[in-house]
Parts: C-alpha cells; structure tokens; sequence
C-alpha cells in the first residue's frame, strides 16, 4: 500500500505527513469490508429530514483551536447530541492533532444515529478501515487529493455503501467535486493557510451546489443565527464543532438552536 497525499502548501501538511505515518502502520495487513447499501441510505436520508439538519461534532481539540476540555466521554457527548435532535455524528479519528482515535467512532454508535468518520483518507484502504469502525459516511478533502484518488476513493465508498461528503474551500475545487458526483458536498468556510473562519465563503459557493447534492456548511457556526444564515442561502445541514465542544451542556445548546430554527420556519 502506498499513500501520496497531494500537497496543499497549507498548514493542513503537517497533519497530514502524521496521517501517513499512523496509516502506513495501522494498515500493514490489509483491511476488508463487507459491502451494506444500507449504510449510505442512513446518512442521507437522516440528512434529508425537514428543515436544516445538524451534524454535532465529537472531537477533544483542534490545530487552531487547542484543547477543548470536555468533560463528558465520547459515548455521553454523542448520546447528548442524539437526544437533543441531531441528525448524525461527525468523529474525529485523527490522533495527532485533533487527539481522536478509531475507537471513538465505535465508541460513538452508543447514540444510534449515522456516524461521519472525519479525518484525512489519503486511500481506498482508509476507506475501507472506515467500514470496520462502523462509520456510515466518510469526508474526503479536494484539496489533500488529486483526481484519480477523489474517483478512486469516491468509487469504492460507493461500493461498500458508504456516503461520502465531498469537502471544498473555493470555486475551483467545487468545479472538482461535482465531476465525481458525491453524495453530499461541504463547504468549508477556513482558510487552510491562517484558519481563518470566513462565512461569506460558504454563503457565495453553496448555491452554485446544484440540489441534487446535500449541501453542507462546515466551520463557524457559532450559533443559531449563523446556522439561520447558512439554512438561508441552501445548506441542507450545519457541522457544527467548536461551539458544542465547548459547551458545559451541547445537549441544551442543540435544543436552543433547533427552538429557534423551528419557530422561524413556523412564521
């Protein structure tokens, strides 16, 4: 097995030079996995529901962002986010950086609902481990990935009954995207070289989504008005990190904002 991420002249190398090393180790004996139609059904359908649809974050820190200091196990904090009405998980798994493991996404099917493996596939076999740890959606990065491995990987997601969530910062890598015809496509709204968050990326490259994607904003949402903001120009759902991470209580945080959301489309 041979992994060659694409560069991105962004901070994002770093990270991504240590997914290669953990990688190269962890899948010395080849991985496999038994296809499930079912798996992409899930994620998709749980994403289609009415109105704008939260995917909650479990991840314990972040390179722009440091230690989050929570305090609840990832079991709890993904049963918190369950209960309180969100539509699917995205776990961290990178370890280095981001300070997830595989066991967290295994950890987080306590919840019951679609779970996203979040981290840097670099390959067909990443995609298959992602199987094993009982992810129902996989994201793949455009900018960490050429055309043949996007194809590639996005091919034998689809073989395995995985959904994928095709991840974009600008205009030329959603032109990318839509040739390989995911299932959902997320904007991300940092800047990879001063992680800057700037929402008005998301607001200008989600409508030129066309609908039969799932449209999905990634990064600073910071509260129901700027979900508000992104469920306005298109976005079909918000992954939302940060702002539940640090919260003492995620579960009312999600409730609050689901209040909000729901009484502005009963007007």
């Amino acid at each position: 097995m041979s992994l060659s991420p694409k560069l991105t002249g962004t901070r994002l190398d770093p990270i991504i030079a240590s997914v290669v090393e953990r990688a190269a180790v962890r899948l010395s004996q080849a991985p496999t996995a038994d296809p499930d139609p079912a798996r992409v059904t899930r994620f998709t359908r749980a994403l289609r529901g009415e109105g704008l649809s939260i995917i909650a974050e479990c991840k314990r820190r972040s390179p722009s962002e440091g230690d989050f200091g929570a305090t609840l196990s990832i079991a709890e904090r993904a049963c918190a986010y369950a209960g309180a009405g969100a539509s699917a998980l995205s776990v961290l798994t990178e370890q280095d950086h981001f300070g997830g493991a595989p066991e967290d996404l295994v950890e987080a099917a306590a919840a019951g609902i679609p779970r996203l493996r979040k981290d840097f596939l670099l390959s067909e076999e990443m995609v298959v481990e992602s199987v094993a740890m009982g992810a129902d959606a996989v994201l793949l990065l455009a900018v960490c990935l050429d055309d043949a491995q996007l194809r590639d990987m996005r091919a034998a997601a689809r073989d395995l009954g995985l959904a994928v969530l095709l991840e974009v910062h600008g205009e030329r890598e959603l032109e990318r995207a839509l040739v390989v015809e995911p299932d959902c496509i997320g904007v991300n709204a940092r800047d990879l070289t001063t992680f800057k968050v700037d929402l008005s990326t998301t607001e200008r490259l989600i409508p030129e989504i066309p609908a039969r994607f799932l449209r999905v904003a990634e990064s600073g949402i910071r509260g129901a008005e700027d979900a508000r903001r992104m469920r306005d120009v298109g976005a079909d759902a918000v992954l939302v990190g940060e702002a539940l991470m640090r919260s003492a209580d995620p579960a009312a945080v999600l409730t609050q904002w689901r209040s909000v959301l729901a009484g502005e489309d009963d007007r």
